[in-house]
């Protein structure tokens, strides 16, 4: 019986740990503030209303939500709510309706001129010891690529010996 308890214990208190060490440190650690969120709304025209999700707050908690372990809006609700809690607002229900709806209204070219911009600002940022032989690093993955089967492109890059023509 002993054994039965602690093993739902044991796996909480690893998840615990896991999300402890995995926290959103892009949040965390000053790379993405609150105001780079409210310029990138602002410059796009989003003001939304005063409702249980305006825009910002729809915003920081969709980052919650994507930067978690877990992933999910029930936990992106769970750190979201004692912030409100402490901050004053009526905390929001742990029901996940009104922020799913609310995640909808946000457009998708916030998040993702969010993201360039935060990259842009961690590249400036590097150090020159975390460049390599004093240029930056790019990857390329060239798993996807295609072009189109023309007889230039069969005489560049003539097919394998194994493979059927065309």
């Amino acid at each position: 019986m002993g054994q039965g308890l602690a093993s739902p214990l044991t796996r909480q208190l690893a998840l615990s740990r896991h999300q402890a060490v995995a926290a959103p440190s892009l949040l965390d650690d000053g790379t993405l503030e609150p105001s780079h969120g409210t310029q990138v709304l602002t410059q796009q025209g989003i003001a939304g209303r005063n409702r249980l999700f305006p825009p910002p707050r729809t915003l920081w908690t969709f980052l919650l939500q994507v930067l978690s372990p877990d992933g999910s809006c029930r936990e992106a609700l769970s750190r979201l709510r004692p912030w409100m809690s402490a901050t004053g607002p009526t905390p929001c229900s742990p029901h996940t309706g009104s922020y799913g709806q609310a995640r909808t209204r946000l457009p998708e070219s916030v998040v993702s001129t969010l993201a360039r911009d935060s990259g842009q600002r961690l590249c400036a940022q590097t150090p020159a010891a975390g460049l390599w032989k004093g240029r930056r690093g790019k990857i390329v993955d060239g798993s996807t690529v295609s072009m189109p089967d023309t007889e230039a492109n069969q005489a560049a890059y003539p097919q394998q010996p194994g493979q059927q023509p065309g």
